[in-house]
């Protein structure tokens, strides 16, 4: 027989047999009625059905990624469905994903990574994912959902424990989700003489935890070169997507659309370390200039200037220190600081991944402000990790956790008035607790300007821009972003839709949610608002069906989380929703 590696989905009707003992035949009915949505579910995600039984379903991916994206599509359809049918027509499913190597027999498959999947559904919640740590891996910063780790199981005729994890609602922050796509989801049209990539930098030490060293230095290194005006530096959340994928240079750039690459490898040698820097020509994939740093963490600031400086000189022209100093990220005063930090945006990133990762995230934020208290980064982004704690764990939070977050983010203003993301986050609470729409505006204006190479903060401008009724710019916006970032991102994806709603350009805003992973409630109210407009009721209705089970919201309240400041868009949508 042949074999090959691919990801198996199983599902299964939770109590199928109560359900055949109470009335078979509405049972087989509604069982049909289903099959014509999860099948057709499956086929658009590259699935292939290779055997169903009853009220069973198996079903191979060549992309694990889809393979997830597909089961959470089917579970919110399924519970929308529930929601508005009678008791006796209910039905809910549990799903269990697995990935291995598999036997075929004229189509059918057969080996342990089928079974395991078919045990890991039975282990499944009501409505619920369960996938195996195999999947996990593959998956857990590529899909917008969360996980809850279900520890090891023993399933049934399954020699090892297999540990598992079940998929949850996405909570946390998830900036540092990377694209699953193996190229981007636009084409760059056009490449400027100074554009340049930072691929995420290699990490040759011989412990791989300090992994985190290598994205926090490259991250920054994006965010100085970024603020260069004749720079157009690629997202960290683009280029990063690379790490691992077997791509030449010239493809990179033709891909990203850039002209330059900045390349790297770190290898750490207890407290001291050398970093290795190219700059590369994408188009004819050629050394433009390197070096070697050895260097320790106290003198690291002053690597990162003299790479900045290196490429800068090269690709616009000679630069004084001065104006590197201008471009660079201020440096703390005690570097054990700036090294907790970067450990804890490690754990920052993958906070929507699992709880754990959001507390180690806060305790290290937290010791950064204890050991430097003026640093303004660490406050920053704790007041970011608090937020994030208070979805994770609201049973846990203190009551002033709020005023604890207002403090900390004022305190990093204070003692530094160019943190990107404290103005960022600042900008957030203007809008949200002060209604204050000029300075929620200001503070997202100069985020931006102080790290244009944050398509998070672009994306949150542009939301704002179409609140006050200025989607040309916001569209500006969402068009710079997907330039520096042409896998774009949900946030992206989403606000372009909403934008395209509001041009009543109803086709196109549907295109736009239909490149985002993972449904949202706003994605889905205003797709259920753009098919009433062309008419398709019955796609509106479903879609507006998810949207109120998925969001908790009825119309009215949904309307009044949107911010315009035109009362006539309000009601419009509304009226757009309503029956």
């Amino acid at each position: 027989m042949q074999r090959k590696f691919t990801t198996i989905l199983a599902l299964d009707v939770v109590e199928f047999s109560k359900l055949m003992s109470l009335d078979e035949h509405r049972t087989l009915v509604n069982l049909q009625a289903r099959r014509k949505i999860i099948d057709p579910l499956i086929e658009i995600r590259g699935g292939r059905i290779f055997n169903t039984a009853g009220d069973s379903v198996l079903a191979e991916f060549s992309n694990p990624v889809d393979a997830v994206e597909c089961a959470v599509q089917i579970q919110n359809k399924s519970v929308a469905i529930n929601n508005n049918s009678d008791e006796a027509d209910k039905m809910s499913y549990r799903i269990g994903l697995n990935m291995g190597e598999v036997l075929i027999s004229d189509g059918d498959l057969f080996g342990d990574a089928v079974n395991i999947a078919a045990r890991l559904e039975s282990q499944a919640i009501r409505d619920g994912l369960c996938i195996s740590e195999s999947i996990f891996k593959m998956v857990n910063m590529k899909v917008k959902v969360s996980y809850e780790d279900a520890g090891e199981l023993n399933l049934k005729n399954i020699a090892q424990p297999v540990r598992a994890y079940n998929v949850l609602k996405c909570k946390g922050a998830t900036r540092g989700l990377m694209s699953a796509e193996s190229k981007p989801k636009v084409a760059v049209k056009s490449i400027e003489p100074g554009s340049l990539a930072v691929l995420l930098f290699k990490n040759l030490s011989n412990d791989e935890e300090q992994g985190y060293f290598c994205e926090g230095f490259c991250d920054d290194l994006i965010s100085a070169l970024s603020r260069h005006k004749n720079l157009l530096v690629s997202a960290s959340n683009a280029s990063f997507t690379y790490a691992g994928k077997d791509k030449t240079n010239h493809e990179i750039g033709e891909e990203l659309g850039v002209r330059y690459i900045v390349d790297g490898k770190v290898r750490k040698m207890g407290k001291r370390m050398r970093i290795s820097v190219s700059l590369v020509s994408a188009r004819e994939d050629t050394i433009i200039w390197s070096d070697n740093y050895d260097t320790t963490l106290d003198d690291i600031f002053d690597v990162q200037d003299a790479v900045v400086q290196s490429t800068v000189a090269k690709l616009v022209g000679k630069v004084e220190s001065d104006q590197v100093k201008q471009l660079a990220n201020k440096k703390p005063e005690v570097m054990e600081a700036y090294d907790l930090v970067l450990k804890g945006l490690e754990y920052h990133r993958k906070s929507s991944v699992c709880a754990e990762n959001n507390r180690k995230a806060l305790s290290l934020f937290t010791k950064a402000t204890e050991i430097d208290p003026n640093y303004a980064r660490a406050f920053a982004w704790k007041t970011c990790s608090l937020a994030n704690n208070s979805e994770w764990f609201p049973e846990e939070m203190p009551d002033n956790w709020m005023e604890d977050a207002f403090a900390s983010v004022n305190r990093a203003m204070e003692i530094d008035p160019d943190d990107p993301e404290a103005h960022r986050i600042l900008g957030a609470v203007k809008l949200m607790f002060e209604g204050d729409m000029e300075k929620a505006i200001y503070h997202h204006k100069k985020a931006i300007e102080i790290c244009p190479s944050d398509t998070f903060h672009i994306a949150r401008y542009a939301v704002l821009l179409s609140y006050l009724g200025e989607v040309d710019e916001a569209l500006d916006q969402i068009d710079q972003a997907l330039r520096i970032n042409p896998f774009g991102s949900d946030l992206i994806f989403e606000t372009q839709g909403v934008c395209k709603y509001l041009q009543n350009s109803f086709l196109e805003a549907i295109d736009a949610f239909k490149n985002m992973q993972v449904d949202t409630r706003i994605s889905l109210f205003y797709a259920a608002a753009c098919h009433k407009r062309l008419g398709n009721s019955e796609d509106a209705s479903e879609k507006l069906q998810i949207a109120q089970v998925e969001s908790g919201m009825d119309i009215e309240k949904f309307v009044a989380t949107q911010l315009f400041q035109d009362q006539s868009t309000s009601n419009n949508l509304l009226a757009d929703l309503s029956e």
